[in-house]
This record gives C-alpha cells, sequence and structure tokens, in this order.
C-alpha cells in the first residue's frame, strides 16, 4: 500500500497515543500539514471517541445508524483522525511494547494525553524511547502539569475550564459558573500541542536534538482570559457575569429577527455608531437622548435599549439585518446554527469544507483548518480509519516483519482490528 505525502510536514513520522478531542486534534494538525501520523489503539481499549461511554446514540452516526461496527462510523472519532494511519496493538500482550518501540525507532514524534505517566508505566516515555531514538520528541498533555499539588489529577475539557478561571466569567448575571459548551480547551489544548511539536522539530532541525515537552491544557487556557486574570489581580474584584455584554462597547447583544428561533448579533463601539443605529431602526430622537448618547451611559441603560433595537431586528431576517448594519461600519452578524455554517457561502466560497470517502461512513464532508500554504499546500485527502485498517501495512512495510512474525503477533492477539 502507497501512503502517499503531501505539505510542509511530508517526511515527519508521528506516532499519535491519543484518544478523545485533545491530543488527535493535535495530531489532526499535523496530518494535515502533511506529517505521517499514525493513530495507536488497542483493540480492548479503545479510543474513547470511537464509542466509548457514549452508548450507541444515533446521533454521533451517520444517517443515525451506528451499524455493526460503530466504532468505525463515529463521526467524533471520523471528524478528528482525517489523513491518519490506524495501528492497533496490545502493550500488555506478547511482542506489543516491542512494537512500539520498533516504532519509535523510526519516528520522529511521539504525541500522548493519556493521564499523567501513564506511558512510563507501559515502559513507553521518553527515558525509554530515546534509547531507541535519541532524537525524538515526546510531547505529553497532562490537565495540569506534571509538577504541582494537582499533578496527579485527570480531567476532561469542561472540567478544566472550570479549573481555569474560564467558567467564572460565562454566563448571565446570577447564573453561576458555566461551561462553554463544546468544551472549549480541547482544541486550545490541541493547537498548543501542535504548536509545540512544531517548535520542537524547528530547534531539532537546528540542533539535531529531540527534547521532551509537557503541556499543561489547564495553563493553556490563561492567554484566553488574560485580561480578565490581570484586572482581577489589580483591582481584587473578580469580573462578573455579564451575558452577552462587554465593558467597552454598547449595546452589545444578540436580538430577536425574522424567523423561529432566529438572531442577529450587534456591537455598537463607539457613541458615532450609536447615533447612526438609531437612525437605522427609525429612532434618531435615541440617538442624542441623554440617557444613552454617552457609552458609559448607554452601557447602563442598555437594557431599555433591547425593545426599540428589536422592533427593527424583528422585521428581517437576520442576514438582512446584518447586511444592512455592515454596509454602514457597524459590527454585526447572523447567529447561525450548525447547519447554516455547513452551507455558508462564505465557508464553501473559501472551501473550508471538502468531502471524503470512508469505506463505513460513506462520503461525507468534514471542515478543514483556518490555514493555507501557498507553497507547500497542506489538506485533507484521506478520511479517518477504519480501527486497525493500516496495522499490517505499518508491521509489513514500516517496521519490515516477516509474514511469520505478524501471523505470530495475530495469533497471541496483540494485534487486532475487532474489539474483545
Amino acid at each position: 500500500m502507497t501512503i502517499e505525502h503531501r505539505g510542509p510536514l511530508a517526511g515527519v513520522r508521528v506516532m499519535d497515543m491519543t484518544t478523545a478531542w485533545a491530543g488527535p486534534f493535535a495530531g489532526r494538525v499535523l496530518a494535515f500539514l502533511g506529517a505521517e501520523v499514525i493513530h495507536i489503539e488497542s483493540a480492548t481499549r479503545l479510543d474513547l471517541w470511537r464509542g466509548a461511554g457514549h452508548g450507541l446514540d444515533p446521533v454521533r452516526y451517520p444517517d443515525l445508524d451506528p451499524g455493526e461496527r460503530p466504532y468505525n462510523r463515529t463521526v467524533l472519532f471520523n471528524s478528528q483522525n482525517l489523513n491518519k494511519l490506524s495501528l492497533t496493538v496490545d502493550v500488555k500482550k506478547p511482542g506489543g511494547r516491542d512494537i512500539l518501540l520498533k516504532l519509535a525507532a523510526v519516528s520522529d514524534v511521539v504525541l500522548s494525553n493519556f493521564t499523567p505517566r501513564t506511558l512510563a508505566r507501559m515502559g513507553l516515555g521518553y527515558e525509554q524511547l530515546k534509547e531507541v531514538r535519541p532524537d525524538i520528541i515526546v510531547l505529553e498533555m497532562p490537565a495540569f502539569g506534571n509538577t504541582g499539588p494537582m499533578a496527579h489529577h485527570g480531567a476532561l475539557g469542561p472540567g478544566m475550564e472550570f479549573s481555569s478561571g474560564m467558567s467564572a466569567f460565562v454566563g448571565y448575571e446570577g447564573s453561576g459558573p458555566t461551561p462553554t459548551g463544546p468544551a472549549y480547551l480541547d482544541p486550545i489544548g490541541g493547537y498548543n500541542a501542535a504548536a509545540a511539536i512544531l517548535t520542537a522539530l524547528v530547534y531539532r532541525q537546528a540542533t539535531a536534538q529531540g527534547q521532551y515537552i509537557e503541556m499543561s491544557q489547564v495553563e493553556a487556557a490563561m492567554p484566553f482570559i488574560g485580561e480578565l486574570i490581570l484586572d482581577s489581580l489589580e483591582t481584587g474584584v473578580a469580573p462578573s457575569q455579564h451575558g452577552n455584554r462587554v465593558a467597552d462597547a454598547a449595546p452589545h447583544d444578540a436580538y430577536r429577527s425574522l424567523g423561529k428561533d432566529a438572531w442577529v448579533a450587534i456591537r455598537i463601539a463607539s457613541d458615532a455608531e450609536w447615533r447612526t443605529l438609531a437612525e437605522i431602526i427609525g429612532t434618531p430622537q435615541l440617538g442624542t437622548d441623554p440617557r444613552y448618547a454617552e457609552t458609559h451611559a448607554r452601557w447602563r441603560n442598555q437594557d431599555e435599549l433591547r425593545a426599540p433595537i428589536t422592533n427593527w431586528t424583528q422585521r428581517l431576517t437576520k442576514q438582512d439585518a446584518a447586511e444592512q448594519l455592515q454596509a454602514v461600519g457597524i459590527a454585526a452578524a447572523p447567529v447561525q446554527d450548525g447547519r447554516e455554517i455547513a452551507e455558508d457561502k462564505y465557508l464553501a466560497a473559501r472551501g473550508f469544507f471538502g468531502a471524503l470517502d470512508h469505506p463505513e461512513s460513506g462520503r461525507r464532508t468534514y471542515q478543514g483548518m483556518p490555514f493555507k500554504f501557498s507553497l507547500t499546500p497542506a489538506g485533507q485527502h484521506r478520511a479517518a480509519p477504519c480501527l486497525g485498517e493500516h496495522t499490517t501495512m505499518i508491521l509489513r512495510d514500516i517496521l519490515q516483519l516477516s509474514e511469520a512474525e505478524i501471523a505470530a503477533l495475530s495469533a497471541a492477539g496483540t494485534i487486532s482490528n475487532l474489539p474483545a
């Protein structure tokens, strides 16, 4: 089997020993950039996003059908493992650890988001791996880092949002701490991990030295709430929850528009913009009313502005309302749902979505990445792998094992593409 490599990371091989979202997303970024990313699982311990822990909720499968092998059809796994190869190996079975050590010897990067010290317990920690590949780069993604009083704690994205302080700033007044909803810290952690690996690859290119990277996912949240942390340190007062409102603009909110559960988001960043909006919505007198003419006064009294603004927005579609406001320099956008994003003309024109054929899920559309390269085009050219799809090819073509050795590993249950 010939695997075609494209993009600026062509020639880089990554052992992707990850699960769920944050780790696989980091591997997805590297695979998008052209690295050969081998996603490693055990048939007795699947990637969480192949369905373990989620049951057979139909909404997680194409056409609402889990099928005979739901672990190959789940939209969660298949959305985060594009361009990757799949190797199934059980390190607890005879020869399992040896396979991974042999693979590490011909790999550039090992990526893991297991709980702290899991790799070391498997005999695959950085100290062991650099014995077989001295310049290897190993990145682990412990939620709270490898040191400190919480180093032994595991965590998932929503819990990390609370621990980082992010959730304390989200929500409407009096609602209490609120998570973002889509476990925001997972993709944040994934992007940070990919960036750290790229940095280590550049350093290795210059010095021929590999290294170990510890990437705390909770700490990765700090740049996203940095100004709020600094404000709390300076004033001694924790920022309160204001829903859609922000301190430097008023009004700043979403307003009902024409249609079922349709909304348009509007931001007024200056007094001049407010006067323009007042004219557009047919209430020019509000533009000079002392209660609203200046930003601070307008912020205090913005509850009173919801009715006149909504009186205008609810007569228009959210797209028409946004376009009219954008035309006069006011920041506005339709609040789009998932289907509208998938059918968005702007994203279609940008080629953000692309269709790929999957052997068990059929032809499906997947979202891309936000970066484009003029000289070394990256992209998504292969659907996520079925469980163990490339095991034989990897053992035969990359590790140079004989057919007899592969058969022995299969007989021992060390390699398998079917869950036990």
